[in-house]
C-alpha cells in the first residue's frame, strides 16, 4: 500500500453510485435526463466511471462519436472526494493511479495538476507489534523490518515473482507451472512454496489483501502474483489529484461534451442486430423508458450489474460462465475528524513528515490513512479507513446500525492508541456494494480462456471495466485502451 494516502489513494473500483458521499469539486455541466437529444450515435458507452469515460475520450480523439449513457445523477463512479464543514476533504472512493496506468495519459492532456509518491508498502501491526515505516525506501523499510537472513530470502522471492510476472504478462508460463498456481491459493502457496520466514509471509498478506479486499487464501497463486507486482523490486509509484481526484473525472466528462454524457439513465435491455445495436434506459428520475441506437456498445458496468441486462440475443453460456464463476471482495470506508491534537498518536511530536501512516491494522480498522494538507486544519484532522474482508462485508451488508459500526472501529482505534476516543469528533461511514469488486477464486485467474474471453466482443457487444484486466483503477482504464483499438480497427477495415 503507499506510504502517503493522498499521495497514493488505495484500491480501485469503479462502480457508479454505490457509495453516498459530498463532492469537493465542482461537478462538471453534464446533461440531466430531463433534456432531449439525438438517439444516435456510433458508440453507446455504459457508466460514466474511468473505465467509461476513457473509452469515449479515447473515441473522441479517434473521430468516433460516442454517447456515456450513466446511471447516477454524476459522473466518476468510485472516484469521489468529500469535504466537511471543519475544513478538511479526503477520498471516498479510495482511487489510485499507478505509474504506467494509461488513464495518466488523458490527466497529463487535460493538464489535471497531479502529485507523486514514491513507495507502496505501508507500516504493519504483527503479533501484536507495529513495524513502522518512516524509512524513505521500501528497501530501508525491510531491513529495518525484517531480519538480515529474512531479507535476502524475500529479495530471492520477489525476483522469481517477478520473473513469474513477466511470463504471464507475455504468456510464456510453463502450462504445468500456470495450471499449479491456479488450482491453488495465494495464501497456501506462500505457506508451501516460498520458504519465507512467519513474519515475512504476515507482511506479504497485510500488504496485498488490501489491494483485492478478501483473503489470500479465496484468490488463486497466479493472480496473487499479479497482485504483488505492484510491491516487486522499488514499488510502483503511484499519483493522486491534487484537490481531489473528483477534478479528473469532471475534465474528462468535460471534454467529451456534456451533449454526450446523459446522467440517470440506467440500462435494461441491449437488442445487437447484425448491423447495429439497440439500448433500452430507464430515466431514474422520471422513469420513461427510451431507446438509443449505434453501431457498438460498450458496457463498463461493473460485473455485479451485468446480471441485471437483458440481453437480446442471450450472451453464450462460456461468457455466462466467466460471469458467474468470478469472486469477489469488499470495502468499506469510514471518514473520522479528530482534535488536531490527536496527531500526536501517529507522528513524533505532532509533525505531518514523521508519521507512521499509513497502518495495514487488518479487522474492524482496515487500513489507516493519515491527513495531507487537505485533511489537516487549525479545527480538525481526518483519518481515512480502508476496511476490507470480513469486517467489509458485515459493515455493508446493512443488517447492523452506523451506531454499531461507529461503537466497534472506535474500541478498536482506542485499543491501538490509548486516550484517541477524547479527542474524536465524528465519524462518516461509506457502504459499498457488498459484493463490489471482482477477484479470481481458486480454480480462476485473469489471465485464463474465460478471462479472456470477456476480453473479446460478443458481435457489436463490449465488456470492459477493471474486472476484465485486473481489480484496479489501471485495468479499468487498460480495457478503454483494448476496447477503442478493437472499434477503430473494424471501422477502418470497412
Amino acid at each position: 500500500m503507499p506510504k502517503n494516502f493522498f499521495n497514493a489513494l488505495v484500491c480501485c473500483l469503479l462502480v457508479s453510485s454505490n457509495i453516498s458521499g459530498l463532492s469537493h469539486a465542482a461537478p462538471a455541466k453534464i446533461a440531466h435526463a430531463s433534456q432531449a437529444f439525438d438517439d444516435q450515435a456510433e458508440v453507446i458507452v455504459i457508466g460514466a466511471g474511468i473505465a467509461g469515460l476513457s473509452t469515449a475520450y479515447r473515441l473522441k480523439k479517434a473521430g468516433i462519436h460516442a454517447r456515456i449513457l450513466e446511471m447516477s445523477p454524476r459522473v466518476g463512479g468510485r472516484v469521489r472526494t468529500a469535504s466537511y464543514p471543519e475544513g478538511p476533504s479526503a477520498e471516498v472512493g479510495l482511487e489510485e493511479f499507478w505509474e504506467g496506468n494509461p488513464v495518466l495519459e488523458i490527466i497529463r492532456e487535460l493538464k489535471v495538476p497531479m502529485e507523486s509518491s514514491a513507495t507502496a508498502f505501508s507500516s504493519f501491526i504483527w503479533q501484536g507489534k507495529l513495524y513502522p515505516f518512516t524509512q524513505d525506501t521500501n528497501e530501508e523499510f525491510l531491513k529495518a523490518t525484517l531480519t538480515a537472513d529474512e531479507f535476502t530470502a524475500l529479495k530471492k522471492w520477489d525476483e522469481k515473482m517477478a520473473e513469474h510476472y513477466a511470463q504471464i504478462k507475455a504468456d510464456k508460463m510453463d502450462p504445468a507451472l500456470k495450471k499449479e498456481l491456479i488450482a491453488i491459493s495465494f495464501g497456501d502457496w506462500i505457506h508451501k512454496k516460498s520458504g519465507l520466514s512467519e513474519k515475512t509471509q504476515a507482511l506479504i498478506q497485510a500488504e496485498t489483501e488490501p489491494e483485492y479486499g478478501t483473503s489470500w487464501s479465496q484468490i488463486s497463486a497466479l493472480d496473487g502474483v499479479a497482485e504483488w507486482h505492484i510491491f516487486s523490486g522499488k514499488g510502483t509509484p503511484s499519483f493522486h489529484t491534487v484537490g481531489g481526484n473528483q477534478n479528473v473525472v469532471n475534465a474528462i466528462a468535460k471534454s467529451i461534451g456534456a451533449k454526450d454524457v446523459l446522467l440517470n439513465k440506467q440500462v435494461t435491455n441491449i437488442r445487437a442486430k447484425a448491423d447495429s445495436v439497440e439500448i433500452t434506459a430507464t430515466d431514474t428520475s422520471t422513469f420513461k423508458q427510451h431507446i438509443y441506437r449505434a453501431k457498438y456498445v460498450v458496457t463498463t458496468m461493473p460485473l455485479l450489474r451485468l446480471n441485471e441486462i437483458q440481453f437480446d440475443p442471450p450472451l453464450s453460456a462460456e461468457r455466462r460462465k466467466a460471469i458467474d464463476t468470478q469472486g469477489w471482495g469488499a470495502y468499506f470506508t469510514a471518514h473520522l475528524l479528530l482534535d488536531p491534537q490527536a496527531m500526536r498518536y501517529w507522528t513524533t511530536e505532532g509533525k505531518a513528515d514523521s508519521s507512521v501512516l499509513p497502518i495495514l491494522s487488518g479487522g474492524p480498522l482496515g487500513v489507516i490513512y493519515g491527513p495531507d494538507k487537505s485533511a489537516h486544519t487549525e479545527k480538525a484532522v481526518l483519518l481515512n479507513f480502508l476496511v476490507t474482508g470480513d469486517a467489509a462485508e458485515r459493515f455493508n451488508a446493512r443488517t447492523g446500525s452506523f451506531d454499531a459500526i461507529e461503537e466497534e472501529m472506535t474500541a478498536a482505534l482506542e485499543k491501538l492508541w490509548p486516550g484517541v476516543k477524547k479527542t474524536m469528533k465524528r465519524w462518516t461511514f461509506y457502504r459499498y456494494h457488498p459484493v463490489a469488486i471482482a477477484s479470481w477464486p481458486v480454480g480462476r485467474s485473469r489471465f485464463d480462456d474465460l478471462s479472456n474471453l470477456m476480453r473479446r466482443p460478443e458481435g457489436r457487444v463490449y465488456f470492459a471495466g477493471d474486472f476484465t484486466e485486473n481489480t484496479h483503477s489501471d485495468g479499468a482504464a487498460q480495457s478503454a485502451v483494448r476496447v477503442v483499438k478493437d472499434i477503430v480497427a473494424r471501422e477502418h477495415t470497412k
